[in-house]
């Protein structure tokens, strides 16, 4: 396995114990939901710049490659089990960090160091994702400002430091969505396409920047989302059109009727003056029914100062859904038609993947599109 493609093993190998959310299959996908303010990509790394450097010793040689053959087996044979398959790549990644600092530490003149130090820091990062537990961000941002801004290292690797960068400060606004979070990442795209202007990736960091501005300043986001849906790349074009389609879904009130599975009558205007979760979900995915604690637990919280959800399921099963919101204590209103991905407020709002939620202000309009994990601090 080529080296250039280490980060994207990580990001893979972590994505696919988490599994993080229910997608609808490309094959039944139709428009493209709202764009997520997701951190950039995992990139592939150019190789070292060795023109002026010395050959390296066949140890040396033989200890990169050993690295190589390493990263290539991250994900062989992992355990089904979900728990079991956390543990046993947090463990392999454990190993591989310690083979990189010996690496670092026998080389430390390497052609291949800051490429080695680069995934030290990103296999850190899965681990602590792995763990659910935050990562070191000072120390972190203080080894790959020194990567970005050392003049010996290759362009490329100083152009991956950069984007990590853009990557923990795209973490922090996903968790806090604040203006002053949202400042910072526009500072650290700016910073980054100041140093790298022709990099191949700013089209897609511009349309990053749209989104972390869009509800602090939505000219400024809409302007650039005009600019990105002219660009040549398909993919860019269309989430650029698509997030101008919600933005002009974001300046009404939403507008919703229908009548739920428990014959109760819902009218998004009957409860203006509240603030409203609307909860795309179904009971037939996982992290669906992780969040449930999560929403109750909010929703008996803030129900008696003019708090509401309804909810929108994409089952399929009649009885299983009623089965399940009674026996977790969920009372509020649920829309329900059978139709699973074609459910027809799902169809109406381009849900593409499922928990998706929308936090309506008292207004009714679109206030936060993305309050999960952070479900109280929307709310409030």
């Amino acid at each position: 396995m080529n080296m250039r493609h280490f980060f994207s093993v990580l990001l893979a190998a972590a994505l696919f114990v988490l599994a993080p959310g229910c997608k609808k299959k490309p094959a039944e996908a139709v428009v493209e939901s709202e764009p997520q303010l997701n951190a950039p990509e995992a990139t592939e790394l150019s190789a070292p710049d060795t023109a002026n450097a010395p050959s390296p010793s066949g140890e040396e040689a033989a200890a990169w490659e050993a690295l190589q053959n390493n990263a290539a087996k991250l994900t062989d044979n992992l355990p089904d089990d979900k728990d079991e398959g956390r543990r046993a790549l947090v463990e392999r990644l454990t190993k591989q960090r310690g083979d990189f600092q010996k690496f670092l530490g026998d080389h430390p003149q390497s052609a291949n160091r800051w490429e080695a130090r680069m995934a030290v820091l990103q296999i850190e990062n899965s681990i602590a994702m792995l763990e659910d537990r935050d990562i070191d961000s000072d120390s972190q941002r203080k080894e790959l400002h020194a990567i970005a801004n050392d003049p010996d290292a290759p362009q490329a690797i100083r152009a991956d430091a950069g984007l990590v960068l853009l990557q923990i400060a795209s973490m922090q606004f996903d968790q806090q969505r604040t203006e002053q979070a949202a400042r910072d990442l526009v500072t650290a795209i700016n910073k980054f396409l100041e140093s790298h202007p022709d990099d191949a990736r700013a089209a897609a960091l511009r349309l990053t920047e749209a989104q972390a501005i869009e509800q602090f300043d939505p000219e400024r986001a809409r302007t650039l989302y005009e600019e990105a849906a002219k660009n040549e790349e398909p993919e860019i074009a269309e989430a650029a059109k698509s997030a101008l389609e919600f933005m002009a879904l974001r300046s009404k009130p939403l507008d919703l009727t229908f009548t739920a599975v428990d014959g109760r009558k819902v009218d998004l205007a009957k409860l203006r003056g509240k603030v409203v979760l609307l909860d795309f979900w179904a009971t037939w995915c996982p992290p669906c029914v992780e969040e449930v604690p999560n929403v109750v637990e909010a929703y008996n919280k803030f129900k008696d100062r003019g708090f509401e959800i309804i909810g929108i399921s994409l089952d399929k099963d009649k009885s299983a859904l009623t089965k399940f919101t009674k026996d977790n204590k969920m009372p509020w209103p649920q829309f329900f038609d059978g139709k699973g991905w074609e459910n027809e407020i799902s169809q109406r709002f381009q849900i593409q993947s499922v928990p998706t939620m929308w936090l309506l202000d008292r207004e009714g309009k679109l206030a936060d599109p993305a309050p999960r994990g952070r479900l109280e601090q929307a709310i409030e």
